[in-house]
């Protein structure tokens, strides 16, 4: 009978014979605030006559023809919660982010069975025994006669108050009830060796000769055990094994309870196990962010599966809403484990403190597959693995009969974005979107599924797509052909072949998983050694894929792509996978393409020996020169244009020109963030400002002048003040890639800065010397001889007045690391600002950056990120003596090495290092150079100031600051 407590309650619709138009009446009367009130008027009116029935969501009377639907199902009064994102009355599933893959809240468990069917069994009295021996005993085969000569004894002088014909189902006694639980469904059981198994499942029932659930483990528990395998070798595992089945007897509670396996999967449309409906809190309903959760095919509460003490389930906004695209999607699902009653202060008094709350988690740090909802996270820092969405289940209708399958679109979506050879790579477990251990019925299930979308036969009227679709068909058709297979040993050979297991991007919605196929290496000419891999990603797009209206021509463009350098081998890198797919959807939206490459995982570049990251063998890795991973960068990809041919009509691709293939690969935005190990840093915002800043540094990057040995004499530079960064143009001089980074994305910006003014602003790259450069080859004239320019340390940045041809470096010294980058140049184009006065030009976004960096310098840890801090006694911003030229006192380092020899250059040729000076009085720069720390540790030391700006200090000289 349904109940009146609640204003959500649902219950069958109520029948009256009262007259029509006064019911009308009443219905429209009652507003939707008073809908618990109508509820309980309508089950009143129950007990009238059947002739008329009441929609209560409605309030509108049925007619007869429509009674027959609503007599035999429930309905919902509808209410909206979490700020009206939520309805009741509907079913949603709770997602996870949309990466490693896009799992479920999954719940199993069947429909509850109907009291009537569960058959009646025999259970013995609990706890019964004669003084010596129990029911179990007399069921033993050996004593088949006990029932007949011990049976109907009297125990009662032992305090016994039954004999075993009245309490043993041996003997005909017991008690006959149903059972508690039925088939299939999870239980823990309180006694021996299982009672710390939680993965248990009942598989049937014994009737013989008393009822006892026969339990299977399903994932092997226990203590810890030795176990003998071949050749003497001992390997530990669980005392408990998947298979094992024992017997539960009696249906006690106290023995076996009901647990609900609260599991994370693959989300699959129309699964009930994986829906759920939301409901206000009894005790909370003027608040829509407190609700109660629950379960739509079995009914069990969701708070309470996860082990919560009460219904209640905490809702809260992840992002504010218009931070991103889809930042409004996100939520943290909190609950109470802990409510202290009867807790009491020290002095005695009642403890009036808050209950202890959790927020629900997918996983934690660390971990390599999400596959249980956790409820122990007492924090968030780990924000991915607290982040929930909510998707709504649509009904079942002729509408949404044909929805398009989610992962069939991933698939056709990375084929335009990258190409159908992707997907020849993928492991064969992600092609076909099932879990690593699918059984066969479960992987044919899915291959059918997805041949839906891709069947060949399906596309008689697109020709143009038909040659795809059955390429996509076939990969699909290979990977479901060596998933299904019997032969175990075959099975596992074909997943090894066939998987890299360790692309933590494979499942990304948004963000693209690069291969080796998609670089392509360069050589600029110089050194047989010497080449850079670049993002070729455009040459392995499918051709039938381009749109056929987009034929027209054009010339060479830009993609600008953000690279996500990991290392499988790091558990930073995987946990922020979600968040950072999370960016690169928004990105997508600005023409901003994301990709991931793991570093040491193909076997093209096979990992050495002392390379645990695999960022030093892996020349794709290497050439950032990055020891740490996760590190960033914003890339250019130089795409093809498209001219049509005169003679055939068909348009052919026009390679773009090298030098600017060249140039373009020169380019890369160091996230500088990213290495001081704040996962904080990966947050969608924060990301999405890196590359935009990224993108604003290239656009201006045509600001600053490449420049060549004849644009050292040119009018532009010699009759206006100039700024120029000397770079190793050879990439064999050991320079700090980190400073080198910082240089060429804050030039950009710095030439912005006095787009209106007469101010130089270029970087030239250092080469090997006249004496190596052929006049006949073209990428030997893009490098200077510095030599002949006074530079004897790189990198360097120099300042020329107007109508001087020798420049004055900016610092004294080495600079120590990019905050003395940023310093110097601001300082620099401060003092020029008050020289020559006028405004700035529009820096942009280019400031958002900083503030992201700044804030980095609070973290640590990331993988490979290892060097010492700085000795003790060292200060980095020690300042001694007076000098007369204002200087910025930043660390120094001594190049001692002589010039590169004429018969045999391994660095770029540079000025001799003997001009340059002493720092800090005296102070010999080795000993800066042993204690120079070129990471993170060292910047803890420089943020406390870096020496004075434009005042006085030590002796010396041959500093602009």
């Amino acid at each position: 009978e349904p109940t009146c407590h609640t204003p959500y309650l649902c219950m069958h619709s109520a029948k009256a014979n009262t007259d029509a138009p006064l019911i009308t009446i009443l219905a429209k009367m009652i507003s939707a605030v008073q809908l618990s009130v109508l509820a309980c008027l309508l089950q009143f009116l129950c007990v009238l006559s059947s002739e008329v029935t009441i929609d209560a969501a409605s309030g509108e009377i049925l007619s007869p023809a429509e009674n027959d639907d609503h007599l035999s199902q429930p309905f919902c009064v509808p209410n909206k919660l979490l700020d009206g994102q939520i309805s009741t009355c509907t079913a949603y599933q709770i997602t996870t982010l949309n990466a490693s893959p896009r799992r479920c809240i999954h719940i199993e468990a069947s429909p509850p069975i109907d009291e009537d069917e569960k058959p009646l069994v025999c259970t013995n009295y609990p706890n019964w025994s004669d003084g010596t021996n129990t029911c179990k005993v007399y069921a033993q085969p050996r004593n088949k006669d006990w029932c007949t000569k011990f049976g109907g004894l009297d125990y009662s002088g032992l305090g016994v108050r039954h004999n075993a014909n009245q309490a043993c189902c041996v003997c005909g006694g017991g008690n006959f009830q149903k059972p508690r639980l039925q088939i299939g469904e999870y239980v823990k059981v309180k006694f021996g060796k299982y009672q710390k198994c939680e993965q248990m499942r009942i598989v049937e029932y014994n009737f013989d000769p008393s009822f006892s659930y026969v339990v299977e483990v399903t994932k092997e528990c226990g203590r810890n055990v030795l176990t003998a395998v071949k050749n003497g070798v001992k390997e530990v595992k669980k005392e408990i094994q998947p298979g094992e089945k024992f017997h539960v007897q009696d249906d006690n509670p106290n023995l076996i309870e009901k647990h609900w396996k609260v599991e994370l999967k693959k989300c699959r449309y129309g699964l009930a196990q994986q829906e759920f409906e939301f409901f206000p809190a009894d005790e909370h309903l003027g608040d829509s962010s407190v609700v109660r959760i629950q379960h739509k095919l079995s009914g069990v509460n969701l708070a309470e599966a996860l082990g919560g003490k009460t219904n209640e389930v905490n809702i809260t906004r992840v992002f504010e809403d218009g931070l991103f695209l889809g930042s409004s999607d996100f939520y943290y699902l909190q609950i109470i484990t802990q409510l202290f009653e009867g807790r009491l202060n020290i002095d005695g008094t009642p403890w009036s403190g808050p209950p202890r709350s959790e927020y629900v988690a997918s996983g934690y740090f660390g971990e390599k597959e999400y596959s249980e909802v956790k409820s122990s996270v007492n924090d968030i820092d780990d924000m991915q693995f607290s982040m929930w969405a909510f998707k709504q289940v649509e009904i079942e209708s002729d509408e949404t009969a044909g929805v398009v399958d989610e992962h069939a679109q991933w698939l056709l979506r990375m084929t335009q974005s990258i190409g159908v050879d992707y997907l020849d790579k993928l492991p064969p477990f992600h092609l076909l979107d099932v879990e690593r251990e699918a059984s066969k019925s479960e992987v044919k299930a899915r291959f059918r599924e997805l041949s839906k979308s891709f069947h060949p036969d399906k596309l008689v009227n697109q020709p143009e797509k038909k040659e795809l679709f059955e390429r996509i068909f076939v990969l699909l058709q290979n990977a479901y052909q060596g998933l299904k297979s019997a032969d175990e040993a075959e099975k596992e050979k074909f997943r090894v072949q066939a998987e890299s297991a360790s692309q933590i991007f494979a499942h990304s919605q948004h963000v693209i998983e690069l291969l080796p196929f998609h670089w392509t290496k360069i050589d600029d000419g110089t050194n047989e050694t010497n080449g850079r891999y670049i993002l070729n990603v455009a040459s392995h797009i499918n051709s039938t894929l381009l749109n056929v209206t987009d034929e027209v021509e054009s010339d060479s463009t830009e993609q600008l792509w953000v690279t996500f350098m990991y290392s499988a081998r790091c558990s930073m890198s995987r946990s922020v996978v979600g968040v950072v797919d999370l960016a690169a959807r928004h990105l997508a939206q600005l023409g901003i393409k994301v990709g991931a490459y793991g570093c040491g995982l193909y076997k093209e570049f096979p990992i050495e020996k002392d390379d645990v990251l695999g960022v030093k063998s892996d020349p794709i890795c290497s050439q950032f020169h990055r020891r740490e991973t996760p590190n960033v960068r914003v890339i250019v990809e130089t795409l093809p244009g498209k001219r049509r041919d005169v003679e055939s009509g068909e348009f052919i691709i026009v390679p773009p020109d090298p030098e600017v293939v060249k140039d373009n690969a020169m380019f890369k935005y160091f996230y500088a963030a990213v290495p001081d190990g704040n996962s904080a840093q990966f947050l969608p915002q924060n990301f999405i400002d890196f590359a935009k800043a990224g993108r604003q540094v290239w656009e201006s990057s045509h600001l600053v002048h490449k420049m060549r040995k004849e644009d050292f004499s040119s009018p532009d530079f010699i009759s206006n003040i100039s700024i120029v960064a000397f770079l190793d143009g050879t990439g064999l001089g050991e320079t700090n890639e980190d400073v080198v980074s910082t240089i060429s994305s804050s030039f950009p910006g710095l030439a912005r800065r006095f787009v209106n003014d007469d101010v130089y602003v270029g970087i030239a790259q250092c080469g090997f010397g006249d004496e190596y450069a052929d006049v006949n080859d073209a990428a030997s004239k893009r490098y200077v001889d510095c030599s002949k320019l006074d530079v004897s340390r790189l990198p360097d940045i120099k300042i020329y007045a107007p109508n001087m041809t020798e420049g004055e470096s900016l610092l004294r010294g080495q600079f120590g690391d990019r905050r003395d980058v940023q310093i110097a140049l601001e300082s620099l184009g401060n003092v020029i600002r008050m020289m020559i006065g006028g405004e700035d030009g529009d820096e942009g976004d280019l400031d958002e950056i900083d503030d992201i960096k700044e804030a980095s310098d609070e973290g640590g840890g990331s993988c490979g990120n290892t060097q010492p801090p700085p000795p003790s006694d060292l200060d980095l911003d020690e300042i001694e003596g007076v000098e007369k030229t204002p200087q910025l006192e930043m660390n120094s380092e001594e190049d001692t090495q002589a010039p590169p020899l004429a018969e045999a250059p391994k660095k770029p040729k540079l000025a001799s290092p003997d001009k340059r000076e002493k720092i800090d009085g005296g102070r010999d720069n080795k000993v800066r150079d042993r204690d120079r720390v070129a990471g993170f540790e060292s910047r803890q030391q420089a943020r406390r100031g870096g020496g004075k700006i434009l005042g006085g200090g030590g002796g010396g000289g041959g500093g602009f600051i």
